[in-house]
């Protein structure tokens, strides 16, 4: 309401004319959702601000989402953090789906050898990221072949975890 604004309720008196003003301020909304990059919907739009005057600060942030890393905004994203503008803003967070990959060296009974422990050589990596390995020399052991379940000593990671593991005969 005006200042000197007639009451919005209330009952005429008087012969003086009485004047009801109101006041509008312009106003925006803001809301943010986080996405895949191939558009999968991790968390469904969430309301930051709902018609709040325009000028008002808005903050957003970064979640983690299992077997996802936060890659970049979207293409046409509000800043994570700005004012209310007039109309709506939408925040929008972009993931990649990530993948591990380990390595390890056993002997020909599946033990492993000293040195030779589970070592993650790619972890929470984007999938497509490219990895390589590389063959050990253990003394007293040479190297004989890739386990059946071993992942290649090369290539690329994958949404699903990937065990390299090089196999050692004494």
């Amino acid at each position: 309401m005006a200042p000197g604004s007639a009451s919005r309720e209330g009952k005429v008196e008087g012969t003086d004319d009485q004047h009801v003003v109101y006041v509008y301020s312009k106003a925006g909304s803001v809301d943010v959702k986080y996405i895949t990059t191939d558009g999968k919907v991790l968390e469904d739009v969430t309301s930051v601000k709902e018609n709040a005057p325009v000028g008002e600060d808005y903050t957003t942030e970064k979640k983690s989402f299992d077997g996802y890393k936060f890659k970049r905004m979207g293409e046409f994203s509000a800043d994570a953090t700005g004012q209310v503008e007039e109309g709506t803003k939408h925040v929008v967070y972009v993931y990649a789906k990530t993948g591990n990959v380990d390595v390890k060296y056993v002997d020909t009974e599946g033990k492993e050898l000293p040195g030779g422990e589970l070592t993650p050589v790619k972890t929470d990596e984007e999938v497509g990221t490219e990895y390589r390995t590389t063959q050990k020399t253990f003394d007293g052991y040479h190297f004989v072949k890739m386990d059946n379940a071993s992942a290649p000593a090369a290539g690329v990671v994958t949404a699903k975890d990937q065990h390299v593991i090089y196999v050692y005969e004494k």
